[in-house]
């Protein structure tokens, strides 16, 4: 096919947005050599930045750039675990007093740009660019941001959301991951399969790799872009002579007395450090369920706030993963064993969707669209 340039405008909320858009422009562009693409985001150069130059993104990092673009409010987080709705409906507020000079200035950006395809993840500010520049859009996401607001009560959000409503409908084509919300406000939509980073190391390849030690177990802190509070551990509980908090790519730094037991690994192949793992503590999100998955690797998963997100990764957990909840005080406390036992055990039925190449149904998807 003839050289294709791909406009990615992709979240800033969290890492899962950036981490599996990212990962699938990049296989895309290694099956496609003439392919480029344009990553639009607040965190997509920081992202990059953490990632293995001698894998994949070694490869066709000169095929992509990178601009610190915000096409979306998101949620405003304290932590990983807790939400600030006031502070959202602020920045709600003020991303609406500042968005037709946003429109302009991006709609400026891309005449010159003249891409191929508006990609969005999972912003709906593209959507009114593409349809008035007449560039074939797509949406790639496992929810909607006007599904998100409707849940809260406010005027501010639920105004907000049926805004963003109108420019969804926009869209071509929506791609739906496994894991969603009701996606209802894309005309068009297809469900697609598990889009995430995969290992590319067996366990015993990845504990060598490591330097893990035999007869210790692994527990990987994935609390994403925001981080979570040290002092909120009980460290005087904590017993490294069996266990060891594993820290990798560009999570919070952990602060404890002398760091003892706690190994930091920046700049790895995070799912292969996934692997590596004998657990994930984490709290639950698109892009740690899907890399979990693929590295084989159980989850004791905790409460993240009133997002409505939530309700569905967690009835996902229960039934497809090896999986088990942990309280705030047992998480903080370091008791960790009775849900560590209890994931190892669980019974798991994952869904068929799973199994599908996601990156082949958006390529497919791309090539259809610009037919």
């Amino acid at each position: 096919m003839k050289k294709i340039h791909i406009s990615a405008f992709v979240s800033g909320h969290g890492f899962g947005h950036i981490s599996r858009s990212l990962e699938a422009i990049l296989q895309i562009l290694i099956q496609n050599p003439e392919w480029t693409a344009t990553i639009h985001s607040p965190r997509g150069q920081e992202f990059a930045n953490s990632l293995d130059v001698s894998g994949i993104w070694g490869k066709v990092k000169n095929r992509i750039q990178f601009r610190k673009t915000k096409s979306d409010v998101g949620i405003v987080q304290k932590d990983s675990l807790g939400m600030d709705l006031d502070s959202t409906e602020s920045e709600i507020l003020e991303f609406k007093k500042n968005k037709g000079s946003l429109l302009e200035s991006e709609t400026e950006y891309l005449k010159k740009e003249k891409p191929d395809l508006i990609w969005s993840d999972s912003s709906s500010l593209p959507f009114r660019i593409s349809s008035d520049l007449k560039i074939p859009s797509l949406f790639l996401g496992n929810f909607t941001w006007d599904y998100i607001y409707s849940y809260y009560e406010s005027s501010i959000f639920q105004k907000y959301s049926e805004e963003l409503k109108e420019e969804y409908s926009l869209c071509d084509l929506g791609l739906v991951l496994p894991l969603s919300c009701p996606v209802t406000s894309i005309r068009q939509t297809k469900n697609i399969g598990l889009l995430g980073r995969k290992p590319n190391l067996s366990k015993e390849e990845a504990r060598r790799y490591y330097g893990f030690e035999e007869g210790i177990e692994y527990y990987l802190f994935s609390f994403g872009a925001y981080g979570i509070d040290s002092s909120h551990f009980d460290w005087k509980e904590w017993d490294p002579s069996k266990r060891r908090i594993v820290i990798g790519g560009i999570e919070w730094k952990i602060e404890a007395k002398n760091n003892l037991g706690i190994v930091t690994i920046p700049n790895c192949h995070y799912p292969d450090l996934l692997r590596a793992s004998d657990f994930v503590l984490t709290k639950p999100g698109y892009g740690i369920l899907s890399e979990s998955y693929f590295a084989g690797t159980p989850i004791l998963y905790t409460d993240r706030g009133n997002f409505p997100e939530y309700k569905y990764l967690v009835e996902a957990l229960q039934s497809q993963y090896k999986s088990s909840y942990i309280s705030h005080n047992d998480l903080f406390s370091f008791h960790w064993e009775e849900a560590s036992k209890s994931a190892i055990s669980s019974n798991v039925d994952p869904d068929p969707r799973f199994q599908k190449d996601a990156i082949q149904d958006i390529q497919d998807s791309i090539i259809e669209l610009l037919k």
